[in-house]
């Protein structure tokens, strides 16, 4: 199970998007991964783009926006069948500090992110794939005007898995770009009081590329793949960051292919099962 914010967003300076996109998908190509969730997917021509140069990953799942963009940004790509995706929307999540005009922005960014669920099919296994909305105070501090809001969606996020989980099912992942370090005190709302696992809590690296940050700001591990399922049949046997150096690009000298540092674990599934 892997997990990548892709950087689509207005404001970067990595090299063309096209160019970013054939890199990347020639990494996982690579790799055994079974299923690759991505962040910020936020154009119809960017999913068709990463499609088509995903051929081993034939399955998706992502919902549907008023352009035909992966709704939230959000998308899975996947070698083994999939089933039941549903996209929720952060639009209900508010800020509860700060003024008129920031909350206001902060309820219109809210609305365009959210958290998309699946089930593996035939696998009793559900995964939540979120984009939270981003601190750009970069202050996490207890009371910053951003916690009650990330809060909220953090919420919303293991309220949408809880949904997407049937009578059956033996093994969950919650992954994503949460935007909030494991730092600070919203990390034990994002692993549910220590409901979920967390295999890259010992290592703790920077998901954030430091190269690419302002001089003196620190790099955080923002970007989360988290296990829920008895660890004695489901256990953890492997946890591997990727992307986390410049590559050669065809245009010019290496570069790094995002601003985020993918991540992938390796997990036990269960058995499969007649649907």
């Amino acid at each position: 199970m892997a997990s990548l914010n892709v950087c689509c967003g207005v404001r970067n300076t990595l090299p063309p998007l096209k160019e970013r996109a054939a890199g990347i998908c020639a990494l996982i190509e690579r790799t055994d991964v079974d299923v690759v969730n991505l962040q910020e997917v936020w154009t119809p021509g960017l999913l068709a783009l990463l499609r088509a140069q995903l051929p081993s990953f034939p399955h998706l799942a992502r919902g549907t926006g008023l352009l035909g963009q992966p709704a939230g940004g959000l998308v899975a790509f996947s070698r083994m069948p999939l089933r039941s995706a549903v996209y929720r929307s952060f639009r209900r999540t508010r800020a509860r500090r700060g003024g008129v005009l920031f909350r206001a922005g902060a309820a219109a960014s809210a609305g365009l992110q959210g958290v998309l669920t699946y089930e593996l099919t035939g696998r009793r296994t559900v995964v939540g794939n979120a984009h939270l909305t981003a601190n750009h105070d970069g202050d996490w501090s207890p009371g910053n005007r951003y916690e009650a809001l990330q809060l909220a969606q953090l919420e919303a996020v293991h309220e949408a898995v809880q949904r997407a989980r049937r009578p059956d099912t033996r093994l969950s992942f919650l992954v994503g770009d949460f935007n909030v370090p494991s730092s600070s005190g919203l990390y034990r709302a994002a692993v549910d009081g220590g409901t979920w696992r967390d295999p890259f809590a010992a290592a703790d690296l920077p998901t954030f590329q430091a190269a690419l940050l302002p001089d003196g700001a620190r790099a955080h591990r923002v970007d989360y793949v988290l296990v829920h399922g008895d660890p004695r049949c489901h256990p953890v046997t492997g946890a591997d960051v990727f992307l986390t150096e410049p590559v050669p690009l065809p245009s010019g000298p290496a570069a790094h292919l995002s601003d985020h540092v993918g991540q992938l674990v390796r997990v036990g599934l269960p058995g499969a099962v007649a649907d």
